[in-house]
């Protein structure tokens, strides 16, 4: 069975959201014009400052990266390192990747950058496609009972561990139900350090094994992210755990492609699982570590390597110009400028709606982005669920948002009781409409968009001045309520309305105070609503009623380029996230 709810990880933010004869094999110093290895070692100013969404959690931070480690083996500029030839050679798929390996433990991470390769040594239960629907990937068929707390899987009979490793050997042995049973047990206990307890504990209640290949999971109470969940969780050995196995050394799993070697801040490498339920289209996999991404974009030039995932808008014009490449966008990621609710200056939300009158969030994402490259960067938003989510309704936000009228911002304050001093900033009982819009060093696109609402509101009399901090300073303080303005990204994946509008969330939320209990309410009722429509009607609701309190000054969506070569076959933005070789695809190299 085939189940559209319409939920799925496909993000990014950035993150950007975490993949052969080659074509248009020309002197390739001539078309790049600088080989990426000497791209690396002249330096850059841009770097890695862009961030990318980490996997559904929270932002992560970029990297800069130069020098060696940015490097992608030295090819000399003439040299294809692609995979495979026509004449039968293997087919070795090369990805640029700019954010290093944090971990290979898959119950540890929250990194896109672990991410993409986890999946392809591990199982999940579900795999997804890009139209958000969860499709078979070790289970086969899944259903859920008519009160939403039971959920039966029924899994594929021709799934096998991973041989050739000290695991395993040489023997064969069948991944069961009992294998997920212990999986999911093992995350739910706390004492084994899993990233995802929390989130699981207050959902499954218990798990039955019914036979060799059909397990049970018993709900708490409705989840409508299940799932999601079924798609976050990676299935592991049982044997493995018994043995004090070490899963950051030598990942062992039953995926499509088995680990090889990962050499820290450089590559990991992964080879065909002859064993997988269908023939992998490549015989091996490398992701090169290249946290610059405008020497990732060289390399992609040079066909040093095939996919970059992550193509600084400096770099478009370049790329469009080879033949022999093409760009896709992976999803919109919400970006936003937001006010501290709990500040004495924002608790009234007709201050809030005075000054967003006073921004032209139009002109400024024009300015910050250009979007006259040939491809979409970024568009303006009024929605915190981005287009590509369910119960996206911009219309219905944009209705209760207020347009861009500085004269009318003026006056709005005005009959607020806000007052021009001889200074010309506006003042009210002695405190004046004074404050920072603090944002993380981490990208140059929000620290610019912070600069431009400061200086729209200056213009009208407020005195306004943008501050960046560290990144890590930036997220606790938004968490402790320690910012007056902020800029912010992420939240674009399937929980984000809930974790994002909701005033009560146990984990990370920027809400910053904003509470609305009738919105509450709403978004509770719409996380236990089965019905796909009338849930994606209740978060549309919840999400037009917080753009009529103005959280958030402003809303845009940002969308990150993959780069890629045409020999890739199978491939487009959402296969960055997912298993190279599942049901739905089947990624190689002509």
């Amino acid at each position: 069975m085939r189940k559209k709810l319409g939920f799925a990880a496909l993000a990014a933010a950035a993150v950007i959201g975490l993949t052969a004869c080659s074509a248009g094999g020309a002197n390739q110093a001539a078309a790049g014009g600088q080989t990426a290895q000497e791209k690396a070692e002249g330096g850059t100013e841009e770097g890695a400052k862009n961030l990318e969404e980490g996997s559904g959690t929270n932002e992560k931070p970029g990297a800069d990266g130069q020098g060696e480690d940015a490097q992608t083996d030295g090819q000399s500029p003439g040299t294809s390192s692609g995979g495979s030839t026509s004449d039968g050679e293997e087919k070795i798929l090369r990805i640029g990747t700019y954010m290093p390996v944090t971990t290979l433990v898959p119950w540890r991470t929250t990194s896109d950058g672990d991410g993409y390769i986890i999946r392809q040594i591990y199982h999940t239960l579900v795999e997804m496609n890009k139209e958000s629907e969860f499709t078979p990937s070790l289970a086969e068929s899944w259903e859920c009972s008519e009160d939403g707390k039971v959920w039966t899987v029924h899994l594929r009979d021709d799934v096998y561990w991973q041989r050739g490793n000290e695991l395993f050997g040489d023997e064969l042995v069948q991944v069961t139900a009992e294998d997920v049973k212990f999986s999911y047990e093992y995350y739910l206990d706390p004492d084994n350090g899993s990233v995802r307890y929390t989130n699981l504990v207050e959902t499954i209640d218990k798990i039955e094994v019914v036979d060799d290949f059909t397990v049970k999971f018993y709900l708490k109470d409705i989840d409508v992210l299940f799932e999601y969940k079924m798609y976050q969780n990676y299935i592991i050995p049982k044997k493995a755990i018994d043995e004090g196995w070490d899963f950051e050394a030598h990942p062992v799993g039953s995926g499509a492609y088995k680990f090889v070697e990962h050499v820290v801040d450089t590559r990991v490498v992964l080879e065909k699982n002859e064993d997988f339920w269908q023939e992998p289209g490549l015989d091996q996999i490398e992701y090169r570590i290249i946290t610059d991404k405008s020497v990732s974009a060289i390399a992609l030039q040079n066909q040093e390597i095939d996919i970059s995932l992550a193509i600084l808008p400096t770099e478009i014009a370049a790329i469009q110009s080879k033949d022999y490449l093409k760009m896709d966008d992976t999803g919109g990621s919400l970006r936003w400028v937001g006010f501290n609710c709990r500040d004495e200056l924002f608790q009234d939300p007709e201050v809030r709606k005075a000054l967003a009158m006073a921004v032209d969030v139009d002109g400024a994402v024009a300015a910050v982005y250009g979007n006259d490259a040939g491809v979409k960067l970024a568009v303006r938003g009024y929605s915190c669920v981005t287009p590509e989510r369910p119960g996206y309704d911009n219309d219905a936000c944009k209705a209760v948002t207020p347009s861009y009228d500085p004269a009318g911002a003026a006056a709005k304050l005005e009959e607020l009781g806000w007052k021009k001093g001889s200074d010309g900033i506006y003042a009210k009982d002695g405190k004046k409409l004074s404050f920072t819009i603090q944002v993380g060093n981490n990208d140059a696109n929000r620290e610019k968009m912070a600069v431009i609402v400061s200086s729209q509101l200056k213009a009208i009399g407020i005195d306004c001045t943008a501050q960046t901090v560290e990144w890590g300073t930036h997220t606790t303080d938004i968490k402790n309520g320690n910012v007056q303005m902020y800029v912010l990204g992420g939240y674009s994946n399937l929980d984000g309305p809930l974790r994002l509008m909701h005033s009560d969330d146990a984990v990370f939320s920027p809400n910053c105070g904003y509470a609305n209990e009738e919105l509450d309410a709403v978004l509770d009722q719409a996380w236990k609503t089965i019905d796909y429509e009338d849930r994606c009607e209740m978060i549309a609701k919840a999400s037009a009623m917080f753009a009529a309190d103005a959280p958030h000054l402003a809303e845009w969506y940002e969308y990150a380029q993959t780069g890629y070569n045409t020999r890739v076959k199978d491939f487009d933005y959402a296969t960055v996230y997912q298993a190279l070789c599942s049901t739905e695809r089947n990624v190689t190299v002509e």
